[in-house]
């Protein structure tokens, strides 16, 4: 029995990862450092696009630029620690438990397979363990089992055999607690003896410690007929429970079905790019600060979903079909009934999985202006943005088996759509008169909803829907030191099937000094649907013109092939610079 149909579900998953979500971006590189904050905070280039009214309150000339990439996934940069060689190995591995030649070197000679009676010498490695038990013939294993049963209270009338002994036993669950101890100890000794089978004898101790007392009687019972197959011992145990041991394999096993489940069930990649030149013109008069800028950005997601009623795993094995499900923490295996393969496993022919991407390639224009307002409960500025956009959509989807769908899955990019349309942004900015160091802030970006053509074919469009952020800052030392934060007023809609919504709560602090500038900071999504967790923020500069930014969240995959390298399933990294006078 093969698991390699399994690497086909792998490498899907992996290969749909060719295209993020139309969410409030962050651009510049002193907002990605602070959580993504920028709504209230003066001390930056970038406000054209966090908030137009900061243009009153900044009146500094400045230019900066920025260029950034960032991806988030879920699920899928943990497939590439998957160990699809085990996976492939461990049901012979399983079989060869029970079965085959096995050679013991402490001076019992070699163990030969084949016999159709209860032989423990033709049954692997439990074999071993068997005789372990005092099992070594028909004889020892019916005395063994009346011994079983006197301990617990049973009569086994004279004459009876050791399968009827065994028919008994199965009225009465308690008994085989003491023959699964049994099994344990014996194998814990038989590991002492012959240390050279440690790997398989730990690979046995995770089956037998998962085993239930309908299971022991079942392995029992293909024991005695002497028919040790994986086939035979799965229709007669009714399935086991494969739980972690001392077997490195079992574990990797466990570990690495669990994520291809996981996988199966959620999985999503998304890919962003955003870039800007902003520059400002200042004055020190009564105008406030005039800004144009060319902002540049991509946005791409791709998922596969699986179809509902073909979400099983189930793997055609012979004259049988191996069935996996999942308990806490464990693997079940069992047989399928005749026809679950083709009406509910992933590998179905007959399945209609769906493969579905998107992107949408957007380029800014904007000019902003903002003008401060001096009232007697403090300074209120206002500020307004219009942008001339540029857009491209493309959507691809494909529907099938797996086969089927992992076959040209090469998009036609003479699909890509092109808009030319506008937006507007209006931002409110207020810094009350009581406390000149605090100051809090509104946009509103897109207010007229522009629309983004996706698809020329039927004329799908993505619509830049309104979003709505707050912010909030508070500067000491004449704001060499800032401590800022923005929250999403309303969950913003993205281009991702698998993260349909965002919205996000952010801040940190910022450190302004002549020759460099430390940000630090976190922020979090609250529409996440996945594990990405709270996201790590920090960014440095030095001197102006070198900036670097970085996020990351705390949710850190597995090592990818053995290299040591952790993988978070968010990151995004900006480079850039600016200058203020």
């Amino acid at each position: 029995m093969k698991l390699s149909n399994l690497s086909l579900i792998t490498s899907l998953l992996l290969g749909s990862s060719t295209l993020s979500a139309l969410e409030f971006g962050q651009m510049g590189n002193i907002s990605a450092g602070i959580g993504g904050a920028g709504v209230a905070l003066k001390n930056s280039q970038w406000a054209l696009y966090y908030n137009p009214a900061l243009l009153a309150m900044n009146k500094k000339s400045g230019f900066a630029y920025s260029f950034g990439l960032g991806y988030k996934e879920t699920n899928l940069s943990r497939a590439a620690s998957i160990d699809v060689e085990n996976l492939q190995n461990m049901p012979d591995k399983l079989a060869n438990l029970f079965s085959g030649a096995v050679t013991i070197q402490a001076g019992t000679g070699f163990r030969a397979a084949g016999a159709k009676k209860f032989d423990p010498s033709g049954m692997g490695i439990f074999g071993e363990v068997l005789e372990g038990m005092g099992m070594k013939d028909e004889n020892t294993m019916k005395d063994y089992l009346e011994n079983v049963a006197t301990q617990n209270g049973i009569t086994i009338t004279q004459g009876q055999s050791s399968e009827q002994i065994l028919q008994e036993l199965q009225k009465h669950p308690e008994a085989f607690e003491d023959i699964k101890h049994d099994l344990q100890e014996s194998i814990k000794d038989t590991a002492q003896k012959h240390p050279d089978h440690a790997g398989s004898l730990g690979l046995l101790e995770g089956l037998v410690d998962g085993l239930t007392p309908e299971n022991i009687g079942g392995l029992l019972d293909s024991a005695q007929k002497g028919d040790m197959s994986l086939d035979s011992l799965l229709q007669n145990m009714g399935g086991f429970t494969l739980m972690t041991s001392n077997d490195p394999s079992l574990n990797r096993f466990v570990k690495d079905m669990t994520t291809l489940n996981e996988m199966i069930n959620k999985n999503d990649f998304s890919l962003s790019t955003q870039n800007g030149v902003v520059i400002n013109i200042g004055s020190k008069k009564a105008r406030g600060t005039i800004s144009f800028g060319l902002m540049p950005s991509a946005y791409m997601s791709a998922t596969a979903r699986i179809d509902p009623t073909h979400n099983q795993i189930i793997i055609q094995n012979g004259n049988s079909d191996l069935k996996v499900e999942f308990g806490d923490g464990n693997i079940i295996l069992g047989t399928a009934n005749k026809g679950d393969f083709d009406k509910h496993s992933v590998l179905s022919n007959q399945a209609k999985h769906q493969l579905s991407a998107g992107s949408v390639g957007i380029v800014e224009v904007p000019l902003g202006y903002g003008h401060l307002f001096a009232t007697p409960l403090g300074d209120i500025a206002v500020g307004l943005a219009a942008k001339y956009i540029f857009g491209t959509g493309y959507l691809y989807h494909k529907e099938g088996d797996f086969n089927s769908i992992s076959q040209n899955i090469t998009p036609a990019f003479d699909g890509i759509a092109q808009t030319h349309t506008f937006g507007i942004d209006a931002g409110l900015a207020y810094s009350p008169r009581f406390a000149k160091n605090l100051t809090l802030g509104f946009v509103a970006k897109n207010l007229n909803m522009p629309k983004i053509k996706t698809d020329v074919k039927s004329g799908a469009m993505t619509k830049l829907n309104t979003q709505l952020r707050a912010g909030v800052s508070y500067g000491w030392l004449n704001d060499k030191i800032v401590l800022a934060g923005d929250i999403d007023l309303m969950p913003n809609d993205t281009i991702s099937l698998a993260r349909p919504k965002s919205q996000m709560a952010g801040g940190g602090v910022l450190i302004d000094l002549k020759y460099f500038d430390l940000r630090l900071g976190a922020m979090y999504d609250f529409r996440n649907n996945s594990d990405e967790g709270m996201i790590l923020t920090g960014g440095i500069n030095l001197l102006g013109f070198l900036d670097i930014a970085v996020q990351s969240n705390l949710h850190l995959s597995q090592e990818i092939a053995g290299s040591g390298i952790a993988v978070p399933s968010y990151l995004l990294v900006k480079v850039g610079g600016g200058f203020s006078w």
